[in-house]
């Protein structure tokens, strides 16, 4: 591109630790873009943070962000609860917009933040990145390739030890159901997009979930809260090329495993696996096709990275914002429509809506 995208981050305080330590640097490595803008809850703090990470300007204001000739994107990274505001804020100002997942506190709040973007035509991306991770759109390929064969079976666990009893004063809202932030919506929703993304949609699904920790310890203030989110989220069901599925996402443990997606076919095996959710990266990737004896070491290659050479030894957490960053700017650029956007961001409010009603009805749900 000839010109820079400047960029605006609404929740780029030096104190906020996803924004300082993805969306920023990825920033700084691409160069398609250009941070000029930082926006916190209070003046002192935006020129403080605008000072430390170089940009220009500095504010408290949503709508004065986003009018600001100096921006030409705004980027939303701040609690999940606030998101519906800060896009009702910014869409007057008619320029693209990223927002973190999740896109709302519920469905009804994302399909009209979908409509505000889609009726002023803005660019507009949501923070599902797991989609970008070069592990990620390799096992797609390998599936739609045949690698595997036809697909008999895709199994996803994912254990953490965040979101059960034990927690601290600025993760308080994780447990709070009504603001929208927690074990199905966020961990759930990174992960069930990128199981779906690479395998294809549910077809009909049934759900158990749990409370295991009716209260969390809140240490740094000793305070105890009650918990109104499950902790675990068991999903069986089947895909639309007709495999057979099954999930099981759980908070609270005390030695987790990180992720693992184990897919079966008549041909072969992948076996895809991470210490941490799926959208942060660190990804390990085995598979055996039709003539290998066992599992080997899978490299990914090269052409699946889209970022600067400093940026292919990275985790994956500054790696696939990178790599959604700059896919965005193509879209931006030439008018396409290849980021996940708030229109993917409501189908899967929606799915998740699903899950859920499947677990409190205890009725199959067909999709």
């Amino acid at each position: 591109m000839s010109k820079k995208i400047r960029t605006g981050i609404i929740g780029g305080s030096i104190n906020n630790g996803w924004a300082r330590g993805t969306h920023i640097p990825a920033i700084e490595h691409l160069h398609e873009f250009e941070l000029t803008a930082i926006g916190t809850s209070n003046m002192q703090s935006a020129k403080k943070s605008a000072e430390a990470f170089q940009a220009k300007h500095g504010f408290d204001n949503m709508e004065q962000l986003a009018q600001h000739p100096d921006v030409d994107m705004v980027v939303i990274s701040i609690n999940v609860k606030d998101h519906y505001k800060a896009v009702k804020a910014i869409a007057p100002a008619g320029k693209p917009i990223y927002c973190e997942w999740p896109l709302g506190s519920n469905t009804a709040e994302a399909l009209e933040m979908q409509e505000w973007a889609a009726s002023r035509q803005l660019p507009n991306a949501i923070g599902l990145q797991a989609r970008q991770a070069p592990a990620i759109n390799y096992v797609k390929d390998l599936l739609a390739e045949g690698y595997v064969g036809k697909v008999l079976s895709a199994n996803l666990k994912i254990s953490i030890d965040g979101m059960g009893g034990v927690a601290d004063k600025a993760t308080a809202y994780l447990f709070d159901r009504k603001i929208g932030g927690n074990l199905l919506t966020i961990v759930g929703g990174h992960n069930l997009d990128a199981f779906t993304y690479m395998l294809g949609d549910f077809t009909e699904l049934s759900a158990v979930t749990a409370q295991q920790f009716p209260e969390v310890e809140l240490v740094d203030i000793q305070q105890v809260v009650e918990k109104t989110t499950d902790d675990q989220i068991l999903i069986t069901g089947k895909l639309t090329n007709g495999a057979a599925a099954s999930v099981h996402i759980q908070g609270g443990v005390k030695h987790q495993t990180g992720f693992t997606l184990e897919i079966f076919g008549d041909k072969g095996t992948i076996v895809l696996s991470a210490p941490a959710s799926i959208q942060f990266g660190s990804h390990q990737l085995r598979g055996a096709g039709p003539t290998d004896k066992e599992l080997s070491e899978l490299t990914i290659p090269d052409s699946y990275y889209r970022v600067p050479d400093s940026l292919k030894n990275d985790s994956g957490f500054v790696l696939n914002v990178a790599q959604a960053y700059r896919k965005f700017a193509q879209d931006i650029e030439k008018g396409t429509s290849f980021t996940p956007s708030f229109a993917d961001a409501v189908k899967l409010h929606q799915f998740l809506d699903t899950v859920e009603k499947a677990a409190q009805t205890g009725e199959r749900q067909y999709l």
